[in-house]
């Protein structure tokens, strides 16, 4: 995991601006399939001493959440050149994102609604915000775009041209330390029906934005973890799954078969089939209470 720190923003030649609405075919593009990663690996416990990790391990914590939330979306779409292969989503493929990722938050609580919509050409940041190799890059992007408070949702979709990015977010607690950080960057051609082999069914946002909410991967902690994700119905899981495998069982000395099938590890979209568990809905709403719904 990536530990947040404020940076400096580096003063960057950029256009902002508003784009007429157009449809581009993501079938130009060539077709990339080796797999993708998310930049939230290994995050510290309670990085700012809060106490998220040891309040909330049961699905049946007593809720003191209200039963939703509509969250506010802020997209941004970073992009090099206005084509499709250059990162430039239309707003049909934004609003069919954000429609998607309401059908994957199905019953938890969550509804998400689009604010804003828009429209960087820099084609620095398309190709090279990356956590791993440029978090400086990454932290100017978003001091300079960000909106909106703690409860609202900033989306940057960019090209991760290179690194093996599928994209990264910020937990909750973070956000009193660095607010302006806050928010999900994924890669611009995981969105339905984009041309990213394996994960074009929109479920790398729906991942990402699974931690923005609280949630950790169904592999944190491993075999060994005394809590692992701090989520009790998620079966403990040696490490990540890749791809799609069918019954598999890495930490044999644990209850239940790995969760490869839940939208917080891995695996290609085809195989995340799984709802989010009711342990995950409980623990996204508590978090969701605690550090986002009253910080301005």
């Amino acid at each position: 995991m990536v530990t947040l720190t404020l940076l400096l923003t580096v003063a960057l030649t950029l256009t902002t601006m508003s784009v007429a609405h157009s449809s581009h075919n993501p079938t130009l593009i060539s077709r990339d399939s080796t797999d993708l990663e998310c930049g939230d690996d290994n995050p510290p416990d309670s990085a700012d001493g809060s106490p998220i990790d040891e309040i909330y391990l049961e699905p049946n914590f007593p809720p003191a959440a209200p039963a939703s939330y509509v969250v506010n979306v802020y997209w941004n779409v970073i992009y090099k050149n206005t084509t499709y292969n250059g990162g430039f989503l239309s707003s049909t493929q934004v609003d069919s994102a954000i429609a998607t990722l309401n059908s994957q938050f199905m019953n938890t609580g969550l509804t998400f609604q689009r604010a804003a919509l828009n429209y960087t050409e820099n084609a620095e940041w398309f190709d090279n915000v990356d956590t791993k190799g440029n978090s400086t890059l990454a932290a100017t992007m978003k001091n300079t775009l960000h909106v909106g408070a703690a409860k609202d949702l900033n989306i940057y979709s960019v090209g991760f041209t290179n690194a093996k990015l599928g994209g990264f977010a910020t937990f909750p607690w973070w956000y009193v330390r660095a607010p302006k950080l806050d928010g999900v960057v994924f890669k611009w051609n995981t969105t339905p029906g984009g041309s990213r082999v394996n994960y074009n069914q929109g479920k790398i946002l729906a991942h990402e934005v699974g931690h923005w909410a609280g949630l950790y991967h169904t592999f944190q902690g491993g075999c060994s973890g005394s809590e692992g994700d701090f989520v009790s119905d998620t079966p403990a899981q040696a490490k990540a799954a890749t791809g799609c495998p069918v019954n598999r069982n890495s930490c044999p000395n644990s209850v239940g078969s790995d969760p490869t099938h839940n939208l917080m590890d891995y695996t290609y979209d085809a195989c995340k089939t799984d709802p989010f568990t009711e342990g995950q809905i409980s623990r996204m709403k508590q978090t969701m209470q605690l550090y986002r719904a009253n910080e301005g």
